[in-house]
């Protein structure tokens, strides 16, 4: 495989990515308001599923390389969910995922701001947040390529084509995962001080 069909593949798949995104930010705004209207009711459930699970995933964490493998574990685990689950259901669990991270990134920044401020909520997130999204948005499109080429599609592409075009989105998705992670543990951690 070429560079110029990695390049056609993200350009064919705009209409897909431009969706997914779409998606996301729908559910970040409804998460931010739900932090900002209830957020009394969602600081309850933040202290006790996601802190739990935070301290879960960072327990026997004593350096910066071991927050990135401790991070990459998790999202991987995620990423891979999304793609394997996301493609037999035809992009229907990643659909969820998408919604569901919109959903609670919305309010965890949303309580966040409230109680430090919008400026270190947003260096918080943005550092690494911005590609780890993006990374899960392009494994949701991998994980619908398939329907919509049954279905959205006039014209049929060959099952090579289209599995050639999935195989090159859920790598580029895996290798910004891996990004993600690194720019959290090494770079989003020291804001967290």
């Amino acid at each position: 495989m070429n560079f110029s069909f990695w390049v056609e593949t993200l350009r064919k798949e705009k209409r897909l990515i431009l969706i997914c995104l779409g998606i996301f930010v729908l559910f970040l705004i409804l998460g931010i308001l739900a932090g900002i209207y209830f957020g009394d009711m969602i600081s309850k459930y933040v202290d006790m599923y996601l802190k739990k699970m935070f301290q879960q995933i960072l327990k026997n964490v004593d350096n910066k390389f071991e927050l990135f493998l401790a991070i990459l574990k998790n999202n991987m685990r995620v990423y891979l969910i999304l793609i394997v689950a996301g493609t037999l259901t035809f992009g229907l669990v990643s659909l969820f995922v998408l919604m569901s991270n919109g959903v609670i990134v919305g309010a965890v920044a949303a309580l966040s701001a409230k109680h430090t401020s919008v400026g270190k909520t947003l260096l918080l997130l943005l550092p690494h947040g911005v590609i780890e999204i993006f990374a899960f948005l392009i494994g949701a499109v991998a994980s619908a390529i398939f329907l919509e080429n049954l279905i959205l599609e006039k014209k049929k592409e060959d099952f090579k084509i289209v599995f050639k075009r999935f195989c090159i989105l859920s790598i580029l998705g895996a290798v910004l995962v891996v990004v993600a992670a690194f720019i959290e543990a090494y770079v989003t951690s020291s804001f967290a001080r």
